[in-house]
Order: structure tokens, then C-alpha cells, then sequence
């Protein structure tokens, strides 16, 4: 091997590489040059691997405090009386007596009592607050923890409830809920609709028996052929039904019954409405599972109705669907 003495790093370098062994040398100083950086990569992979560490710790951290919050669950139920202090109930034509009903309008005068359901888990409800169309009309530190609303000095029209509400636990948030409800003047042609007036407690009476007669159908064919079987409909999705009937017929209006009880009546409606019934979603929306009777009747747009029709509708429960 040929040494050179030279003035400076770089011609030694280049000497000592063109000697006879310079091939040995030159593999010599790339394994020192190629561990040296391996050695600075290692320390890049340290590093990278501990910053990830503190990222992750920090986000589970901030899980898990996330997960000490409460945010409390709230539906808003609406009581509604009469001035004399009845509950408010309506008597559509042919049909028994139903409650008030969140779909029903509140008569100008009633007394709406607002009763928030807040679910609060293991702890207790710490406070709510109650607007009406956007002003506060309570502030509840204590049972009970409802509100009572006059309707007498209310515009007519939509009015909107809200609720706030926080648990006593050491970090909750504020959970919140909204409610629209109708007034009407008592002569409102909806409330004539809805009220029997000087009707027999059966409803008018049927005017037309065949010209007014109709029949309940869906657009879903298996539905149908169920209602031609046994004039029970099983309801697993979302289902459109409609109401059929001559020409003399204008409009109808239906009732949805369970366990003997109306628990929704229709306004008067045109012949081209569809009636739409699903199972409960998780927005609450739908029935819940069980029967119910969707009755519906047709009118000629005059004040005269036909006979009833109904079918059975059974909601499917979640397990069978």
C-alpha cells in the first residue's frame, strides 16, 4: 500500500484511495460513513417513537376525561288542561275520546304544564332552565322540576320550548331538548275537525254508505297481500299506506288506535295524502312495536262522511326485523 504524505485531509484521502489496496480502504471508510448513519437514524427513530408516545397518552387522556362527562338526556312532555282545570281531550267524528297528543293544537286559554323527562344516570339533576320562544320562564334548582304556561295572553300560532339541563356530577355537560307546540282560537275549522260538537257520540252520521266507502291500501305489494289475507299489516321499514275510495269522496281523515286508546288523529286531509307508519327510530321518530288500528274515513269536502274502515298494523320489534 502506497502512503503519500500530504498537506491536507482531502489529498491524503484521495492518495491513500488510489493506492494498490485502495479498494480495501475505500470499503473501510463506507462502513464507518454508512454505521455513522445508521447511528443518526436510530436517533430520529427515538425520538419519532417518543413524540408518538406523548401524542397518544395525551389523546387517551383527554378520552378518558371526556368519558367523566355527563351530558344528560332530555324529552319534553307537554300536560295541557282546559281553563276548568280537565284535561284537554278531542272527539273526532266516529271515534273514541282521545288526550291531548303533542300532533293536536292547544286551545287559546289552556294551561300548559311543561314537564322535562332528563335522564341524569347515576347522578342527580343538578339544575334546568326553561325558555319560551327564546325567554327564559324558569330557572329550577328543585323539584318540581316543571313549569306552568298561561296560552291565554299567546299569539296564535307556533310556539317553541327549550330546556336546558346539567347533572350534579363533578363534570357534566349541558344537555338540551326543544318542543313546538300550536295555539288556536277556540272557533278554528281544525278544532271542528277534532271535536264531536253537536254530533251523536258515534260521529256524524254516515251519509253515503256506498258512495263514501273506501279502503286502506299500501304501495308495498307484499303489503297488500297481506291486507287481503287477513287485513293485518306487518310493518318492518318504513311504509306508505293510502286511503281509496269513489269519486264522491273529497278528503278523509284516520286514527291510529292502541289498546283501545286513540292516540293520533288526523286533520282532514285530500284524497292524494299518503300515511306514512315505520318502526320507532333512534331519533324517536315511528311507532313503537306492537298493534295498533289505523282507521280511516272519506268525506265529500261538505261536512258528510262514510262509514269507517280499518286494519290492524303490527310494528315489528327490532329483534325481527
Amino acid at each position: 500500500m502506497n502512503i503519500y504524505l500530504l498537506n491536507n485531509g482531502v489529498s491524503a484521502k484521495c492518495a491513500l484511495l488510489s493506492g494498490p489496496d485502495g479498494r480495501f480502504l475505500a470499503r473501510i471508510l463506507h462502513i464507518i460513513r454508512v454505521r455513522g448513519k445508521v447511528k443518526n437514524m436510530a436517533k430520529w427513530f427515538v425520538t419519532l417513537v417518543l413524540l408518538t408516545s406523548v401524542i397518544l397518552l395525551t389523546a387517551v387522556g383527554a378520552n378518558a376525561d371526556e368519558k367523566k362527562r355527563y351530558l344528560p338526556g332530555i324529552e319534553i312532555a307537554l300536560e295541557v288542561r282546559t281553563p276548568q282545570g280537565d284535561l284537554r281531550s278531542f272527539h273526532a267524528p266516529g271515534l273514541q275520546p282521545t288526550y291531548w297528543t303533542r300532533e293536536m293544537p292547544v286551545v287559546k286559554g289552556d294551561k300548559v304544564t311543561v314537564d322535562p323527562l332528563i335522564s341524569t344516570g347515576k347522578e342527580g339533576l343538578g339544575e334546568a332552565k326553561i325558555r319560551l320562544d327564546h325567554a327564559e320562564i324558569a330557572h329550577l334548582t328543585g323539584p318540581p322540576w316543571r313549569v306552568d304556561v298561561d296560552t291565554t295572553d299567546l299569539v296564535e300560532g307556533y310556539h317553541l320550548i327549550e330546556v336546558w339541563a346539567i347533572t350534579n356530577a363533578e363534570k357534566s355537560e349541558e344537555g338540551d331538548g326543544t318542543l313546538a307546540f300550536l295555539v288556536v282560537p277556540p272557533d278554528d275549522p281544525l278544532l271542528r275537525v277534532l271535536q264531536q260538537g253537536d254530533a251523536s257520540a258515534s260521529g256524524p252520521p254516515v251519509s253515503d254508505e256506498e258512495g263514501l266507502a273506501c279502503s286502506i291500501h299500501s304501495r308495498d305489494t307484499s303489503i297488500n297481500k297481506q291486507l287481503a289475507d287477513a287485513s293485518l299489516a306487518k310493518v318492518a321499514t318504513p311504509t306508505l299506506f293510502y286511503v281509496s275510495a269513489g269519486p264522491a269522496a273529497k278528503e278523509f281523515f284516520y286514527t291510529l288506535t292502541r289498546e283501545g286508546r286513540v292516540t293520533y288523529t288526523s286533520p282532514r286531509l285530500p284524497l292524494i295524502t299518503h300515511i306514512l307508519l315505520q318502526p320507532k327510530t333512534a331519533e324517536g321518530e315511528g311507532q313503537a312495536p306492537g298493534e295498533l288500528i289505523l282507521t280511516a274515513r272519506t268525506g265529500d269536502g261538505e261536512g258528510r262522511f262514510g262509514p269507517p274502515v280499518w286494519i290492524t298494523v303490527r310494528i315489528e320489534s327490532e329483534e325481527k326485523r
